[in-house]
């Protein structure tokens, strides 16, 4: 019988390793289709990659919409703001063709469709470019034109926003298209990264685990060839692996971001520069509106600012004010004579001889072609004849030359005081008051003076049809 036995042990064994052989087979076919790790990270990390990417791209998205919005606004804001300062001389002066060409170079702007300047009243005075017809697409900004602090007009532009909100859609779109390639590329380095650094570990720990199981199921004490220790020395490895990428990204980063810093700067000290050169520009152009070109003195609407103020003045304190208007003599005749520049130098040089034999609290100006007054503060009438006869005298006996010509140049002088007998508070009639004392000096020979109190009975208080000065020169 000991034949039997062995023949039945072999069959035993024979039995066992086909059994083993059906259960390995069995656990390999089950793995293939098993949702295993491996499957779970990728769902996760393809779920996490899809909504982390598609909230940040919404976000992006709407910010980059807000942004351009907001980059119309202010660009529209600007454009209308520097060209309401740029314009606002000329439609102070009704200079209708330097307005046309301005609007014209600003509607040369590819993202400007239309410009239009209104005056105070409404009324057109330029106009370029064509108004759209649909609202949408275009952004209409306006905006009130200033000059010395007084509106003095209204200035329309319309802002193409079309072009925009094209490119708008592009950049949309392609970002789309790259975050589309960063998941199928992130979702590729991440298949493989899980591949190679977990699944194929537990695979290898599962592979060893299961070879070392003899036929009875108990466990070899086989060494499991992996390199490291265990997981968490690979996981450290990459940890610092990564660690050592951030931070080169990192270094990166900080390095752009002190490069747009400075580049900021000098963005901030352009900006800083381009406003002061503005201030200055603005000055210049407040000065050039109150100043005479030819000879530097305040000219006829500063003159009448001043007046208004200075008649104020005087008749809420009491206080004397003098004002003294100087014409020259058969200013016509020099022109005709000695040319129209020998003209302009002689009117050059007296406006200096005025301002220099004149208190530094005295203003000069002048208000027509050959016609200068200065207002005396604290100057009674003969303070105000002195004065006069002064510059009278300063004038006649200045040597004017011209190209080697002398020019004889001599001055009439209209002088008037307020407070008077007659009880002018007004300053028309109290310039009327000096015109008609320099109309007398005209009539009774010129290169006199004449104040207004000394003929005062014989004219009585001055009227609106009083025949100007400036018809006896």
């Amino acid at each position: 019988m000991p034949g039997v036995g062995r023949r039945r042990a072999r069959v035993d064994r024979q039995i066992a390793t086909r059994k083993r052989l059906l259960l390995k087979a069995k656990g390999k076919f089950s793995a293939l289709f098993r949702f295993g790790i491996r499957q779970k990270m990728i769902v996760v990390l393809l779920s996490v990659l899809v909504m982390a990417l598609g909230a940040n791209g919404f976000m992006t998205l709407r910010q980059q919409e807000q942004d351009v919005l907001r980059e119309i606004k202010q660009r529209g804001e600007d454009i209308s703001r520097f060209s309401a300062q740029s314009i606002a001389f000329r439609v102070v002066a009704y200079d209708y063709h330097g307005i046309q060409l301005l609007l014209d170079d600003i509607i040369r702007s590819k993202d400007i469709l239309y410009a239009r300047v209104s005056s105070r009243k409404g009324n057109t005075m330029a106009e370029a470019g064509t108004q759209p017809v649909n609202p949408e697409g275009w952004v209409l900004f306006d905006r009130e034109i200033v000059f010395d602090d007084e509106v003095v007009g209204q200035l329309k532009i319309g802002l193409d926003t079309a072009r925009i909100a094209n490119q708008m859609r592009d950049q949309q779109f392609a970002m789309i298209m790259r975050e589309g390639i960063m998941i199928f590329l992130i979702a590729i380095g991440e298949f493989l990264a899980l591949s190679y650094l977990i699944v194929r570990p537990v695979s290898i720990i599962s592979k060893s685990m299961t070879d070392t199981v003899d036929e009875f199921g108990r466990i070899q004490a086989n060494r499991i060839p992996i390199d490291s220790q265990d997981e968490f020395g690979m996981l450290a490895t990459q940890f610092n692996t990564m660690r050592a990428q951030l931070n080169d990204i990192h270094a990166r980063l900080q390095s752009k971001i002190e490069l747009a810093d400075v580049k900021l700067r000098e963005t901030n000290s352009q900006l800083m520069e381009q406003s002061d050169e503005l201030k200055r520009m603005n000055d210049e152009l407040k000065r050039l509106a109150i100043t005479d070109p030819l000879t530097g003195l305040y000219n006829r609407r500063q003159f009448e600012r001043l007046m208004e103020t200075e008649v104020a003045l005087s008749v809420r304190h009491g206080e004397d004010t003098s004002i003294l208007i100087v014409d020259v003599d058969h200013f016509k005749n020099i022109n005709d004579q000695f040319g129209h520049k020998a003209g302009d130098t002689v009117l050059r040089r007296l406006a200096k001889i005025l301002t220099e034999n004149l208190r530094t609290t005295d203003i000069v100006c002048r208000i027509g072609g050959e016609e200068f007054v200065a207002i005396c503060r604290r100057a009674k009438a003969d303070d105000a004849l002195m004065v006069g006869d002064k510059l009278r005298r300063m004038v006649q006996e200045h040597s004017f030359s011209f190209n080697a010509d002398r020019i004889p140049v001599t001055v009439s002088v209209g002088a008037a005081t307020i407070p008077n007998a007659l009880g002018v508070q007004t300053p028309e009639e109290f310039f009327q008051c000096a015109d008609i004392a320099l109309y007398h000096s005209k009539e009774t020979g010129r290169n006199t003076v004449t104040h207004y109190s000394r003929i005062a009975s014989e004219v009585g208080r001055p009227g609106k049809n009083r025949v100007s000065s400036g018809e006896a020169s």
